[in-house]
């Protein structure tokens, strides 16, 4: 009888760092069965500055996570994110022998072959590449070319690649638990394995995560990705925007208590009414006008949202079917939708706040997205035969390692 199988996800962010533990039963159907989750320390802007404090972080994490599952975890799938993970698109080309005009699956593998050999320059590392449709002989789009006459074989692809140094930090951090890393993902990619689905990747989706720190994006048209990256700022961002921008002195605490329940991302930038917040002890007590509020908030979120457009390619936008999908923390911000869709002109989704007395669910709840869709992730590279990432990758990224001593 065929037995479930146990895979987990590891994320470590600015604001949290968390392992969701994840059983895949024989039908395919995946149920969070433990969820292990601390206040980060030692990372910034996504990416990790002091090692022994994020591997206490990780340490501590994992220790919940196995407690709430029942299970002893050995192997974990890592997302990593930082501004120095760039998304660059190429094309793999395959022409078929003179005496042949059948496409065959060989072929189909030769030319998935040449689209992942792309290079990149030799301080930097593919995390991930994503393959995309295939064309023949400049045709439209085919997902399936296996059959199909033609003389040259195309295929899309999407390179994710960060600085190879960065990239070590966070394995190295992880090994020294000790866990094994079974793949690395950037951050956005396991997002969209949970926030989008088919559907809406052929028609046209751009997903931002908004965490703490960094603000990763994803965008699909026609079901290929075609644009990634990170922004370096996020609600933390935000929060110290408040500190230095107010008259009055504001503790970080306080800032992100205005920004959660009196700020507005579109609100009234002219509103006079005090914001208030009312410390526990009755000390440092703060009082500011809500629309400097509302236009601090204003001015950071849109700022990340125009970054984040300038690097979606101009036809994108111009696809009827185009939206736009929030994620992260940052994303429940009130008014975020309208700001967005004001940038943007596309529709825009925005998660739903979760209602009071509704029974908590981490498959409901943006903050979480990413650690969940690191899960589905795994799931559906599980078998390396469709792996678009060869297997042996982290031990390649690890052999420097045996120079070097710690």
């Amino acid at each position: 009888m065929a037995q479930s199988k146990i895979l987990v996800g590891l994320e470590i962010g600015t604001s949290k760092t968390c392992m969701v533990v994840g059983e895949i039963r024989p039908d395919a159907t995946a149920t969070i069965i433990g969820v292990g989750e601390v206040p980060s320390a030692g990372v910034r802007k996504g990416e990790i500055v002091d090692q022994s404090m994020a591997r206490q972080c990780v340490c501590d994490a994992w220790q919940i996570a196995q407690d709430h599952a029942e299970v002893d975890i050995l192997n974990v799938f890592l997302s990593v994110t930082g501004e120095h993970i760039l998304g660059e698109n190429c094309m793999g080309s395959y022409r078929l022998p003179d005496d042949e005009d059948i496409i065959e699956e060989e072929h189909v593998i030769l030319a998935k072959e040449k689209a992942e050999k792309a290079e990149i320059p030799a301080d930097r590392f593919a995390v991930n590449r994503e393959l995309g449709n295939f064309s023949i002989d400049n045709r439209e789009a085919s997902r399936h070319p296996v059959g199909l006459t033609g003389r040259t074989l195309d295929v899309n692809c999407h390179v994710m690649h960060g600085i190879r140094t960065r990239l070590q930090n966070s394995l190295l951090c992880v090994r020294q638990v000790p866990l094994e890393v079974e793949d690395l993902v950037f951050a956005p990619l396991a997002t969209a394995q949970m926030v989008l689905n088919r559907q809406q990747k052929e028609a046209g989706a751009l997903l931002i995560d908004i965490g703490g720190g960094t603000s990763d994006f994803i965008c699909y048209s026609g079901g290929d990705v075609v644009a990634s990256g990170c922004i370096p700022a996020g609600g933390n961002t935000i929060n110290s925007d408040i500190v230095k921008l107010t008259e009055q002195r504001v503790s970080n605490k306080a800032a992100e208590v205005l920004k959660c329940t009196e700020g507005n991302a579109f609100g009234d930038v002219k509103d006079r009414s005090l914001a208030q917040y009312k410390s526990e002890l009755g000390m440092h007590d703060v009082s500011i006008p809500r629309g400097d509020l509302n236009r601090i908030i204003r001015d950071r979120l849109a700022d990340i949202l125009v970054r984040v457009g300038k690097r979606v390619p101009e036809e994108v936008w111009k696809q009827s079917g185009m939206s736009v999908y929030l994620s992260g923390g940052t994303s429940l911000m009130r008014g975020l939708d309208s700001l967005a869709h004001h940038i943007y002109g596309v529709p825009v989704h925005q998660p739903a706040p979760m209602a009071e007395g509704q029974n908590y669910s981490y498959l409901a709840d943006p903050r979480y997205c990413t650690a969940i869709g690191l899960i589905r992730f795994a799931q559906r590279y599980d078998d390396e035969a469709l792996r678009s990432v060869s297997p042996g990758f982290i031990k390649r990224l690890f052999r420097m390692f045996r120079r070097r001593r710690y």
